[in-house]
Order: C-alpha cells, then structure tokens, then sequence
C-alpha cells in the first residue's frame, strides 16, 4: 500500500472526526445531556441516509477498474431518486417517530434529516469518483472545511439558545457544505444519461451489501434508540457522547485503512497479489486498533474528566464498554475487504444480517437487564462473527484461519499489557488533576508499548522507527 494514499485518508478520517469532536467538546458545553439525547435517539436515521441513498453502488463502481463518466452519471441520477424519495419518507414517518418516542419535537427533526438525505445523495457520485483517481488529498480538504463550517454554525446556534437545532443543523449543515464544496472544487461531468445495462450490474453487486449494511447502521445505533425510548433522554444522550468519543479514533482509523486499502488491493492484477496484502494489512488494522482501543481504556476516566464538564462524569461507563466492543467490530468491518475484493458480498450479506439482527433484538430484550448487558451481548456477537470471517476468508483466500486468529489474539494480549500498564500509572497519580494523569499514563503507555513492539513486533518497531528518522532528517 502506498504510505502517501493512506496517510491523506487518515487525515480525512482523522481530521473530520476529530474536527467534530472538538466541536462535540464545545457544544457539550453549551448544551445538555438531553439534547444530545434527542438527537441521538433519532441517530439510526441519520446514519441510514447513505447507506439508503448509496446503496453500495459507489463500491461496485470502485471495482470496475476504469469506470467511465456514464457510469458515474448513471449512479448519480439513481442517488438523487433515492434521496428525494426519502427527504419524502422522512417527513411522512416523522409523526409515527414522535408519536413513538411521546416527543412531538422530533417530528420537524425527521423532517430536517430528510433534507440532509437529498443533500448526501449529490454527493456520492463525485466522492467515489475521486476516490478511484486516488484524489485522497482532495477529499480531506473537503471534508475537513465542510465540517468546521457546520461547526461554527451550530455553535453560533447554541450560544442563541436553540439547543438541540444546533445539533441538527451539525448534521444538515455538513452534508449541504460539502455537496457545494465539491461543486466549486471539482470538475463535473453530469450528463442526462442512464445505462440501464451498465446499473444492473452495479445494483447485483450492492444489493447484496445493502441489506447487511443497514443492520449494520441500525446495531450501532440501536442503544440510544433504546434507552431513550426505555430510560431517558439524558441516558441516550451519554449513550451518543460515547459513542462519538469511541469511534472517533477507532472507526477513523478503521476507514481510513479499510478505504485506502480497498481501493488499492482492488486494482492488484492476481488473487496471489491481493491475498498477500490482505495478510499484511490485517496485521496492521488489528494492532493499532488494540493499541487506540487501550490507551483510550487506560485514560477513560482522566480523558473524560478533562475535556467535558462534570455533568458527563456518567458516560465514562458507557465508554469503557463501547471500547471493550470495539476491539472487535472494527477488525470484522476490515475483514469484509476480503469479501468486497473477492466478489463475495454473499457472505458479507448473510452473516451480517444474522448477527446485526440478533444485536438488535438483544438490546430490545435486555434492557431491562442494564445497558451493560445489551453492550455485552453485542460483544459476544462480534466475537462469534469473527470466527465466521475467518472461516470463510480463509476457504477464498487460503490463508490459514489459524493465522487470523493467532494474529489477532496476540494483538489483544500484548497491547492489553501496555494498557495496564498506563492504566495503573495514570490511576497512581489520579489525586492530582486528570491532566497530569493522562500525561502520565501516555508517558507510560509510550514506553511501554516501543518496548513490547521492539520485543515482540520487530518488524513494526523498525518500520516505525525508519519513518521517525526519515522525518527527522527531513526537517533538518
């Protein structure tokens, strides 16, 4: 994988989410648990708006190889349907939402989102375009700038009192501010022109992804639906900030590989080429995702402490177990790679919608039981869902199952060391104030980890450590 590819996909990743968080951080100010907690409650909407509208239509494109501009009209014109079709849906389901959840302000927010949805659907089209030139650089640039615009008008928005708007309008705004930034940054090819023959082929190979990435969507989100329709809307919305503090570097980090390397695994010329960079890559996702998911274990509760009012003080549970979750899905997220590049989205689609649906079901069955259990039973899930994986990658691939396995496992036990590590050196100092604990906890995680890397990664620890020195050189 070319380092330059993925280091601009990181900073697109890394660079919008954490832009966001920080956003996040502000507001978290400004606003309250509650409205937070409305917001998330309705989060399994928002985050179905791409997937409706894409339909795994920009992947199938990805895998043509050369797609050509009447192809990417082709999809264009079908997202825009899409998207009119829900703006439609959204609006009309708007007073069963409310109705649902017995709060009549979340109709104008369905209402809202739905918009959001017609905005997204002109976005798809030119994003995949620019991913397949490898346009990466671009892409960061434009996500970045169209999150801070939305930023700063939802805390313009919240100063003015009108809380849980402000958060809508993050979302709205976002999705508006970069359909028009791509329009004034990219050149168009938009013609009227629909490839009937061309569209079957691409709907064969998403269809079998939709279905599995809509459960997929509602599992991650299906716990703020719950408590807040169970519990309170204050509980959904400690939920939803853990939910962001979780997958901000974790899920960042995740796409950003998982993008680049699909992107680039697809254009090998032979399935020897693409197995051998499967292997490697698998190596590297699930070490730095172990390595962010224990540092952010070890540090939950200073982290949090520092950053966020003490109002938030009740997410740090919610978090450590996000966390615990999130050691594992991401790692079964990446390995889908293998399927998508193998043309065996089949896979994807019938283990997905088993173990999704059965997340689903589970949170509506055990939130009696605790929010602890609902998270708990997602983990075992995912555990189960990765040995499937690891079966059927292996039968495509013939890498051994064993491997991905021993690979991941090893992970898990090297880094949960140099996560204690840092736990118990930033929990020593805990009396002091939470900033000295988290620089003595990253301090003790640092050395820590270049020693077990150097000991037991020496491939990692020298590949590190010849880039720090190429840096450095650079900038004498």
């Amino acid at each position: 994988m070319r380092l330059i590819y993925f280091i601009w996909s990181l900073i697109e990743r890394f660079g919008t989410n954490f832009v966001s968080l920080g956003g996040n951080i502000v507001l978290s100010y400004l606003l309250m648990p509650e409205d937070f907690g409305l917001v998330a409650m309705v989060g399994v909407f928002t985050s179905l708006i791409f997937v409706l509208v894409d339909c795994g239509l920009s992947d199938g494109l990805l895998t043509m190889g050369k797609p050509s501009d009447r192809d990417f009209n082709t999809v264009f014109f079908f997202n825009i349907a899409v998207g009119a079709a829900l703006c439609i849906t959204y609006a009309a389901i708007s007073p069963w939402v409310a109705s649902y959840f017995n709060r009549p302000e979340l109709q104008p927010v369905i209402c809202a989102l739905g918009v959001g949805a017609f905005f997204s659907s002109m976005t798809i089209s030119q994003m995949t375009k620019l991913r397949s030139h490898l346009q990466f650089k671009k892409l960061a640039a434009i996500n970045i700038a169209a999150i801070i615009i939305a930023l700063t008008i939802a805390i313009v928005m919240a100063l003015n009192g009108m809380k849980y708007w402000a958060l809508v309008e993050l979302q709205v705004g976002f999705s508006f501010s970069y359909w028009l930034l791509l329009v004034l940054t990219s050149r168009w090819a938009l013609r009227w022109e629909f490839d009937t023959a061309r569209f079957k082929q691409l709907w064969k190979f998403g269809v079998n992804l939709l279905a599995s990435t809509i459960m997929t969507q509602t599992a991650q989100n299906i716990f703020a639906f719950v408590i807040g329709k169970y519990i309170t809307a204050t509980h959904a919305g400690y939920m939803g900030q853990a939910q962001k503090l979780q997958q901000t570097p974790t899920n960042s980090l995740e796409s950003a590989i998982s993008t680049t390397a699909y992107v680039l695994i697809a254009q090998k010329e032979t399935d020897g080429e693409k197995c051998r960079a499967v292997e490697d890559m698998f190596g590297v996702v699930t070490f730095i995702n172990c390595a962010f998911c224990f540092l952010l274990l070890a540090l939950s509760y200073p982290l949090i402490d520092f950053i966020f009012p003490e109002k938030w003080l009740p997410t740090i549970p919610y978090f450590r177990l996000l966390l615990c979750w999130a050691l594992v899905y991401p790692v079964c997220n990446f390995m889908m790679v293998i399927f998508k590049v193998f043309d065996r989205t089949a896979v994807i689609r019938n283990v997905l919608l088993i173990e999704k649906a059965l997340i689903v079901v589970s949170a509506f069955l055990l939130y009696p039981f605790g929010v602890e259990a609902m998270i708990l039973a997602a983990i075992g899930l995912s555990c189960v869902t990765f040995v499937l994986y690891s079966l059927f990658a292996s039968r495509i691939t013939g890498i051994k199952a064993s491997t991905f396995f021993k690979t991941y496992l090893s992970h898990v036990a090297m880094l949960a060391v140099v996560g204690g590590t840092a736990f118990a050196a930033a929990t020593l100092t805990l009396p002091a104030a939470s900033w000295v604990a988290i620089l003595t906890g990253l301090a003790a995680y640092g050395v820590a980890l270049a020693a077990v890397t150097r000991w037991l990664r020496p491939s990692y620890f020298a590949y590190a450590l010849d880039h720090l020195r190429a840096v450095f050189h650079h900038h004498q």
